[in-house]
C-alpha cells in the first residue's frame, strides 16, 4: 500500500489451509496464494489491486511439488501474466526438473498470448540466472544484491516494461530486501528510512591543540590521605 503496486509478489508465506483469508487481507487488494505441499514453510502470494480483473492461470502441465504460481491479471487494454515463484535452498526436486517447469509454464502462456507481458518474480535462491532468462528468453532487470552479498529476488520480463527497478529494504522484519519496479520514470522513496538531525562538539587538529596548551597550564594536585582506594 505504501508504494502504490498495481501487484505485489510475496515468497515464503508460510500459509496453510487452515489459515482464513481475512487474517492475511490488504485494503484494496485480492489476494491468491499457493501453499507448499506437505511440507512446512515455503509458499508463495500475490496480492492484485482491485481495480484490475485478476484470476489464477493454471496450465496443463501444473505440478503440485513446485511453488509456482501463475495469476493472469487485466486491465482495459492488456493481459499480464505474473509468475510468483520460490525455489527453497534444499528442494525435494531437481533444478533441472524446476526449470523445465518453469520453461513450459512460458511457452504455455506465449502460445495461448502472444501479445502478453510475462513477469516472473520471486525468491531464486540458488536457481541459475543465465539458465531462468535463457529458456524463458527473459530480461533479468534486478542487478543489486537483495540478501547479503547475493541477489536472490528476481524479476524477468519478457519486454522491457519497467524503467524504473529499486532494491528497498523491507517494511517488515527479514533479511531480504524487496524489489520496487515501476513503468516510467518514478521517483522511488523508500518508506523505512528516516533522516534525524543531531548536534555534536565538530572535532580538529587545531581544537586538539588548544587543548593541550590549555590543559598544560592546568594545576593538578591530588591528596593521598583522601585517597579511599588503594592501588
Amino acid at each position: 500500500m505504501g508504494y502504490n503496486v498495481d501487484v505485489a509478489v510475496i515468497t515464503e508465506t508460510h500459509l496453510k489451509k487452515k489459515h482464513a483469508d481475512h487474517l492475511v487481507a490488504v485494503d484494496g487488494y485480492v489476494m491468491f496464494c499457493r501453499d507448499r505441499v506437505s511440507r512446512r514453510g515455503g509458499g508463495v502470494a500475490v496480492y492484485v489491486n482491485r481495480s484490475l480483473s485478476a484470476d489464477v492461470w493454471t496450465f496443463p502441465g501444473d505440478h503440485a511439488q513446485f511453488e509456482l504460481l501463475w495469476v493472469r491479471v487485466q486491465d482495459q487494454q492488456h493481459i499480464t501474466f505474473v509468475g510468483a515463484l520460490y525455489h527453497p535452498p534444499k528442494p525435494h526436486y531437481q533444478a533441472a526438473a524446476f526449470l523445465d517447469y518453469i520453461e513450459a509454464g512460458i511457452d504455455a502462456v506465449t502460445a495461448s498470448y502472444p501479445t502478453a507481458t510475462i513477469v516472473l518474480a520471486g525468491d531464486f535462491n540458488s536457481l541459475d540466472d543465465t539458465e531462468v532468462a535463457t529458456r524463458g528468453a527473459l530480461l533479468s532487470i534486478v542487478d543489486r544484491p537483495t540478501r547479503g552479498n547475493n541477489i536472490l529476488d528476481r524479476v524477468y520480463v519478457n519486454n522491457p516494461c519497467y524503467s524504473t527497478v529499486r532494491v528497498v529494504h523491507s517494511t517488515v522484519k527479514s533479511d531480504h530486501k524487496a524489489v520496487v519496479a515501476y513503468a516510467g520514470l518514478v521517483q522511488v522513496q523508500p518508506l523505512n528510512k528516516h533522516k534525524y538531525r543531531r548536534l555534536f562538539r565538530r572535532r580538529s587538529p587545531a581544537q586538539h591543540a588548544r587543548f593541550l596548551d590549555f590543559a598544560s597550564t592546568l594545576k593538578i594536585e591530588f591528596d593521598n590521605d583522601d585517597c579511599a582506594v588503594e592501588f
